[in-house]
């Protein structure tokens, strides 16, 4: 169940109305995408690209994808936001294969990567960070599989549910909830041993 459902149910009727004007041409309907959704695109593809510009043409490339496919499969899509960042993930995927790399998390140490991307509404994540040292949480996350990192981050960050991120990572829901699980298991594990050490 979802921790905010009147909010939720409201997200839904906005992306859901957003889509039919969508589907009717309306501009406009596109750039409250780009407000409601941009930032949220931006933050993922920055984190994972590590170059403004490359984030910022993922924004682009993934509003052209939505203009032009409004009208067709879009009405029928859970959830407009995790709809977004899948297709985010393939622009990205794109950049990444034209650099001949490999999929991969861009290290954020000293924060100013991510300070323009900052989404105003805390999340769990970010009330861990503000618990927890950020230098010990972001070696434990660099200690993540690439795969667990980023159900991790979506899951926590941008709130999906388990079965928007398997769509967007293209695997059973099963396997979402196994990253997860391995991926909270993996960050005890690493903040533990390092408290254990530091003692």
């Amino acid at each position: 169940m979802s921790a905010h459902p009147l909010r939720d149910d409201a997200q839904t009727r906005a992306d859901a109305d957003l889509l039919a004007r969508l589907a009717n041409g309306d501009q406009r309907a596109l750039r409250q995408v780009l407000q409601m959704h941009g930032q949220a695109v931006y933050a993922y593809a920055l984190r994972r690209l590590g170059s403004p510009d490359d984030a910022q043409d993922v924004v682009n490339d993934t509003l052209l994808a939505l203009w032009r496919q409004a009208g067709r499969s879009l009405p029928q899509i859970p959830s407009l936001r995790a709809w977004l960042l899948g297709i985010a993930r393939h622009k990205i995927v794109d950049i990444l294969r034209s650099r001949s790399q490999t999929w991969r998390e861009v290290s954020d140490d000293d924060g100013m990567l991510l300070s323009v991307a900052a989404d105003p509404d805390p999340t769990p994540l970010d009330r861990l960070c503000a618990e927890c040292d950020e230098t010990r949480l972001a070696a434990a996350l660099d200690a993540l599989p690439e795969v667990q990192r980023e159900a991790l981050y979506l899951f926590t960050y941008e709130g999906l549910s388990l079965a928007e991120i398997a769509a967007i990572q293209q695997v059973p829901l099963a396997t979402v909830g196994t990253r997860l699980h391995l991926a909270r298991q993996r960050l005890r594990q690493h903040l533990a041993s390092e408290t254990a050490s530091v003692r």
